[in-house]
């Protein structure tokens, strides 16, 4: 019985301690649940926060951007204004003094020949003696000194190599001859030595023989690279005379030949010149020059056919056709509208006086700017209206 009424009590304990862990594990979920909540808001409303924050500087930074640009359009306008002007004013005084020197060509002609055959004569007086052949034998006897002081090293090597390991049959008779002359040598090193009072061996005198014998022998063969270098000269020397005869004697027929081709050819230059001039004439009866405003650029039309090519014609050579004194509207890189007349060669902002200007009121989107201003049409008046008296353009009368 009172074990009984001990495990009872102790299933009850078991049970009691299960509840308060299931309410403690419960308690702490709850708990864990209100955190991650609240760093979850906390971390939208971070969010939230930083989007609007990035929103208000993306609208600050656009429209400081769009102040920049607007500024910066504006300076970009007055240099390239400047810029346009200088290239037109660069181009009208381009074209006067082209026309300075055509207006001069006719008279200045006999002159200029004649300043060109002294200048030349001038020239061939004072051009410098040709010393390519000075050089060239300097650099070919520094090439043989090159190759004589390289054979004599190749022989000193190959001597030594054939004392030291000789590799065939001629190397080892090489040796011997070196030897012999090494040990003939050695008499007169001993006596040298002797008469100085230098104590030598026999070995030591061996060591000085052969090199003694080394060097006599790289000098012999030095002595013989320069024989063949003097031959080799003497060869070059009687090519080079065998080439001066020769090109003197072609020189001679070309001289006699150029005479008789020289009176053809100012022959035919006179003729070729006559021929230029009566061509030129008809193409300034025939063709015109006219401006395109689209490309910036001259156009040639033919009066009788009407046919149009970019080229000019052949016929005129590097002589020029007279444009038509008319002022063109051209638009620049930023769209804007400016006038150019292609005969003077002058550029303007502003609406010629001589001419009659279109009354039209459009939209100058070339600013750049918003709203978009309004001003005068800045086309000519092709056309008089009827019924207000003023002059349009063909784009604003098309506008209802």
């Amino acid at each position: 019985l009172a074990l009984k009424k001990l495990m009872a009590l102790v299933e009850q304990e078991y049970l009691s301690n299960v509840r308060e862990r299931e309410r403690l594990e419960m308690e702490r979920g709850v708990w864990c649940l209100t955190k991650l909540q609240a760093f979850w808001r906390r971390k939208e409303a971070i969010a939230q926060s930083i989007q609007l924050r990035q929103k208000r500087e993306r609208e600050i930074q656009i429209r400081q951007a769009m102040e920049t640009e607007r500024n910066q359009f504006l300076r970009e306008r007055q240099i390239y204004e400047k810029q346009l002007e200088d290239y037109y004013k660069a181009m009208r005084e381009d074209h006067a003094s082209w026309k300075r020197t055509q207006s001069k060509v006719s008279q200045d002609q006999t002159k200029v020949r004649t300043l060109r055959r002294r200048l030349k004569k001038e020239e061939l007086e004072s051009v410098e003696p040709d010393n390519s052949e000075c050089l060239a034998t300097e650099n070919w006897k520094r090439e043989w000194e090159a190759k004589i002081m390289s054979g004599v090293k190749d022989m000193k090597s190959h001597c030594i190599h054939c004392i030291d390991q000789p590799d065939n049959r001629t190397e080892k008779q090489t040796r011997l001859t070196i030897r012999k002359r090494v040990k003939g040598r050695m008499k007169e090193v001993l006596a040298r030595a002797k008469e100085r009072g230098i104590p030598m061996e026999t070995k030591e005198a061996k060591e000085v023989a052969t090199k003694e014998i080394i060097h006599i022998i790289g000098e012999e063969e030095r002595a013989s690279l320069r024989k063949q270098m003097d031959d080799a000269f003497l060869e070059r020397e009687r090519c080079k005379e065998e080439a001066r005869l020769k090109a003197a004697a072609e020189e001679r027929d070309a001289n006699s030949r150029a005479t008789l081709h020289a009176v053809s050819v100012v022959a035919t230059a006179c003729r070729k010149w006559l021929a230029r001039k009566e061509l030129r004439r008809f193409c300034l009866e025939t063709y015109e020059k006219e401006f395109d405003e689209r490309n910036h650029a001259f156009f040639y039309m033919n009066k009788i056919t009407r046919e149009v090519s970019w080229a000019k014609p052949k016929a005129m050579g590097e002589f020029e056709i007279p444009a038509k004194d008319e002022w063109k509207i051209l638009r620049d890189a930023h769209d804007f509208p400016y006038y150019f007349n292609p005969y003077s060669v002058q550029m303007r902002w502003n609406p010629p006086v001589s001419e009659d200007m279109c009354c039209g009121i459009v939209p100058h989107t070339w600013w750049r700017e918003y709203p978009v201003r309004s001003g005068r049409c800045p086309n000519f008046g092709c056309k008089l209206n009827e019924d207000d008296g003023k002059r349009y353009c063909y784009e604003c009368l098309a506008v209802p």
